[in-house]
């Protein structure tokens, strides 16, 4: 039990264990003195036992007369003593299932079978206007101990990691440190182009070369490396743009790894420490850091990425890439990524001018159009629109996609290179006909 329970409580606790002891009802109070609840809470939960008789009703008479001198002044006490604000975001709300309990079974039943036919490992989540009508979680977190994996275990999530990348730098134009069309030069001085934009950088329209070529040739195995180094292999091997800035769209890691040290240089602080304060704690993803040393050496529950051949699995050791982060190197779990999935569609951590930007279409300055956003891919889906993005990095496969006009969010994340497009096209074509039929 905690000790440190508001004065209210302590009292509470006291009258029933003198007054009350005796009552079949009364174990509901101890279960409740331990969670910090108001004291509306532990009316409900009292009278949630059996009924009191003879000299037990009156004793529970003055109990409920006590008990509402307390709520008042409860209710009346400083700020300090009131639980502390958090963000209230979708699946804070009271949820009411969006389908009756026999369809959430079939469905349940009949993506399961689309898994256990692909022979998925890893964990699996599928949301209805924010409500989880699938879970799913499949084999182990390491292959050769055996392992089992949980919901609370941590998976790297590869490319989706550069959307959170992205909300950062989206969070910082909000908050007036840049703009998106500033030149990153203006603001990480040694950075060896003068006409590349923030824009661009989101956009993949930068024409960066590929850094992990340098950390691959250039780079000791066995040293820790950090953004800061990326930028100064950068500079020491100074390679030419693949094309002028805006004109072209070509995927880049490189990219967000300049934006991830773009906020940690117009902010004083470490990217990972940005987004522990900024986004994972304000939605409570309690399961989700970005790479560092501080927690990966005491993180036990975290899945090992393994690529299969033939019927073998090989594990990845670590790598110095992992350790750069703003491309990839966010870990989490499905629940968590459901909450960031549902922080995307309202005003919890950006205004909706910058959300609606982060989904428009690249156009390039020769006109020409690509479905990529910022930190996120576009596209349609029998004429609906769809928001997405996919990873795979060392062994970790994920995808966070969301189909934004059937209120749908399909989250899978793996170990062991499992093709996630393709069992989310599968899932698809399950829930486009069970969800056609009626709820």
């Amino acid at each position: 039990m905690n000790l440190k329970l508001p004065l209210y409580q302590f009292i509470l606790s006291l009258f029933a264990i003198c007054f009350l002891e005796k009552n079949p009802g009364t174990d509901k109070i101890y279960d409740c003195l331990s969670t910090r609840q108001p004291p509306g809470y532990f009316i409900l939960n009292i009278f949630g036992g059996k009924q009191f008789s003879g000299m037990n009703r009156i004793r529970h008479t003055w109990f409920l007369i006590l008990l509402g001198l307390l709520a008042v002044l409860s209710g009346c006490g400083s700020q300090a003593d009131k639980p502390p604000a958090v963000v209230v975001s979708a699946e804070k709300e009271e949820r009411i299932p969006p389908l009756s309990d026999r369809k959430i079974h079939r469905v349940d039943s009949l993506l399961y079978r689309v898994l256990k036919r692909y022979r998925f490992n890893g964990t699996a989540l599928v949301a209805l206007n924010g409500y989880p009508i699938f879970r799913a979680k499949m084999g182990f977190k390491d292959l050769h101990s055996n392992d089992t994996l949980n919901f609370s275990t941590v998976f790297q999530l590869a490319s989706v990691s550069k959307s959170f990348t992205a909300m950062a730098v989206l969070q910082l134009v909000e908050r007036g440190y840049f703009s998106l069309d500033d030149t990153v030069c203006n603001y990480i001085t040694d950075f060896p182009f003068d006409n590349i934009t923030v824009r661009e950088l989101l956009q993949h329209t930068a024409g960066l070369q590929n850094y992990m070529y340098y950390v691959d040739h250039k780079w000791p195995r066995d040293k820790h490396i950090t953004n800061e180094d990326v930028l100064k292999l950068i500079n020491e091997n100074n390679p030419r743009l693949n094309f002028r800035p805006g004109r072209k769209h070509y995927y880049s890691n490189t990219g967000y790894v300049m934006l991830a040290l773009l906020v940690e240089r117009v902010t004083g602080k470490d990217f990972y420490r940005y987004l522990k304060e900024n986004i994972f704690d304000p939605l409570e993803m309690s399961h989700t850091i970005a790479w560092n040393w501080e927690v990966m050496d005491t993180l036990t529950n975290i899945a090992t990425g393994y690529t299969r051949r033939g019927w073998r699995y090989r594990k990845f050791d670590h790598d110095p890439l992992d350790e750069v982060l703003g491309d990839k190197s966010v870990y989490s779990t499905v629940d968590d990524l459901l909450k960031w999935d549902q922080a995307w569609y309202c005003d919890v951590l950006l205004g909706d001018s910058l959300r609606n930007e982060a989904f428009k279409p690249t156009v390039t300055t020769r006109g020409r159009k690509y479905n990529y956003g910022f930190g996120w891919r576009l596209k349609e889906r029998n004429g609906k629109k769809v928001i997405y993005h996919n990873g795979l990095w060392n062994g970790f496969t994920s995808t966070v996609t969301h189909r934004v006009d059937d209120g749908l969010t399909l989250i899978l994340l793996s170990n062991t290179n499992a093709p996630v497009a393709s069992i989310v096209r599968q899932l698809n074509a399950v829930l486009d006909k069970e969800l056609k039929t009626d709820k």
